[in-house]
């Protein structure tokens, strides 16, 4: 089972930064899974919420600042919001990447951004699935992962119409039902987030390919002890 770093390992680093991503390296996790919106100036930085006050020391939207006035705000430990590009450049070949795109318009950029650092395995997850229709559109080879809270035939069936190989799924909708559902239709599952290593042993057990954790380092000590 492949353990991705959510938005870093943010359990001891703040998310979505440099040190975060750093962080995932140091805990030997296998890949990151990590978010994109866009500057007013159309730039791609990794951050989660397009409202700035949970994660960083400043107000309003990351689409309503420049990539110089985001630049300004602290966004935890003195970090700051990193550049989709700067993210690439700190992790080239050395982790996998899930890439959720939040805000629509900035999927060619993504791919621009990504087409720098071929050496980099990615995948690019959404829950907005005309995201991934658009990316689709752009870059006919792209791996893409739908991303969703339950599992059910809409699911599958945006993935056949996409062609993704893979769905991203909320961990407690992981049963034995959704579970024959997606692997019925030939669907590899990434689950999020799970920082518990039973519900880590559960969800592997049952047949996930990989797991989303803030707690890379321990859930893969875990799931290696089988405690």
């Amino acid at each position: 089972m492949l353990v991705y770093a959510h938005r870093g390992s943010s359990a001891r680093l703040p998310e979505n930064t440099l040190a975060a991503f750093q962080g995932a390296v140091d805990d030997r996790a296998d890949g990151v899974e990590l978010d994109i919106h866009a500057t007013a100036d159309g730039m791609p930085v990794v951050i989660h919420d397009r409202e700035l006050d949970r994660t960083t020391n400043g107000t309003g939207t990351v689409d309503a600042l420049t990539l110089a006035e985001l630049r300004r705000l602290d966004a935890g430990n003195g970090e700051r919001v990193p550049t989709f590009d700067e993210v690439l450049a700190l992790l080239d070949g050395r982790l996998r990447l899930d890439i959720e795109i939040k805000q629509a318009g900035v999927e060619r950029e993504v791919l621009e951004a990504l087409a720098r650092f071929p050496t980099t395995p990615w995948a690019i997850s959404s829950f907005d699935w005309d995201i991934l229709r658009a990316v689709r559109r752009l870059a006919p080879g792209a791996e893409l992962w739908p991303l969703a809270g339950p599992a059910d035939p809409s699911l599958v069936a945006v993935a056949k119409e996409i062609g993704a190989p893979a769905v991203a799924l909320y961990h407690e909708a992981y049963r034995q039902p959704s579970a024959k559902l997606l692997a019925d239709a030939g669907l590899d599952v990434v689950v999020w987030t799970v920082n518990d290593p039973a519900e880590a042993r559960r969800v592997r057990d049952l047949g996930a390919v990989g797991l989303c954790t803030d707690d890379p380092a321990g859930i893969r000590a875990a799931l290696a002890r089988g405690d």
